[in-house]
């Protein structure tokens, strides 16, 4: 059950980090000068953010088989770790360009969320459904948070706002997902009677929505690596509050704390890093338009 629920989870990310590529690819295209209307409603007719769409699909089946066989620090992790690639796939398909700051600050994160879902203790896969009430409170508590960060400008508020979105919907996810792993599908009707699945496809919707905002704003891999690691450790959260997962026991909280701290000091780079990339392209500008006006005087 461990292994399958792991090779699940690396699923999950390699097609999560393959769907931004080309959701990343696709709002680029559509933010060209000439294109009106909703993002959304011009990206839904591109046959290529289709196909990210099905990606993305199949990356939150792999989850919900993933979090129904598996821990939630495991899925976590190895989820993370297939995105790791985008920093790669970024720069050769994305002609994104990295700062020093900024891939320490992608480090920082993956490093950080790794150390925390390493941490804590999680003996099973597998818990009691949660209550309806439970379920609204995670839905209404992720929109109020995500609608706060989401009024920043920036590809870190946005990719944050979009971690707290996945946090909220990864939960409904493990619910569907142990759902099925105990009942098959006679789970559909019970899971169709709470709010949980029907909230899950709200709150997808809008975190679609900011993402492309996001990708405009930022590379696509720090963007993933900021709503990566929100919903990862909002998860693992949440996993300790609803499921009453014990939390990290003996050394253990060290590396918990150690992690957090990292993840932490990982976000404060990356919101330094923005601003310091801006400067550098507005400074890089002005010599080109310096010499080119050297070279009509000339």
């Amino acid at each position: 059950m461990l292994l399958v629920g792991s090779i699940m989870a690396l699923v999950c990310g390699l097609a999560n980090s393959a769907a931004a590529v080309l959701e990343k690819r696709e709002a680029m295209k559509v933010a060209a000068p000439g294109n009106r209307g909703p993002l959304l409603s011009i990206l839904v007719r591109r046959r290529w953010w289709l196909v990210a769409m099905v990606l993305s699909a199949l990356a939150w089946g792999a989850e919900a088989a993933a979090l129904g066989l598996a821990p939630v620090p495991v899925v976590t992790t190895l989820r993370s770790f297939g995105r790791s690639g985008l920093v790669i796939a970024g720069h050769r398909w994305l002609n994104e360009r990295f700062g020093r700051l900024e891939l320490a600050g992608i480090g920082l994160l993956a490093t950080g969320g790794i150390l925390t879902a390493s941490s804590v203790a999680s003996p099973s896969g597998n818990f009691p459904p949660i209550s309806n009430a439970a379920e609204v409170i995670v839905a209404a508590g992720a929109a109020l948070a995500a609608g706060l960060l989401s009024r920043g400008r920036s590809g870190l508020s946005m990719g944050c706002s979009v971690g707290v979105l996945f946090a909220a919907t990864g939960v409904f996810t493990k619910e569907i997902g142990d759902r099925f792993v105990s009942d098959g599908f006679a789970a559909v009707p019970h899971l169709a009677a709470t709010p949980g699945p029907w909230a899950m496809v709200v709150l997808s919707v809008w975190a679609v929505g900011l993402l492309q905002r996001a990708f405009l704003a930022a590379n696509a891999a720090t963007v993933s690596a900021a709503s990566a690691t929100v919903s990862a450790n909002g998860l693992i959260v949440a996993s300790l509050g609803l499921y009453h997962q014990p939390l990290a026991v003996g050394s253990n909280n060290i590396i918990l704390a150690i992690g957090l701290v990292v993840s932490a000091f990982g976000a404060i780079t990356m919101a330094k890093a923005g601003p310091l990339a801006a400067w550098a392209r507005l400074a890089v500008d002005g010599q080109v338009a310096r010499h080119r006006g050297d070279d009509r005087r000339n």
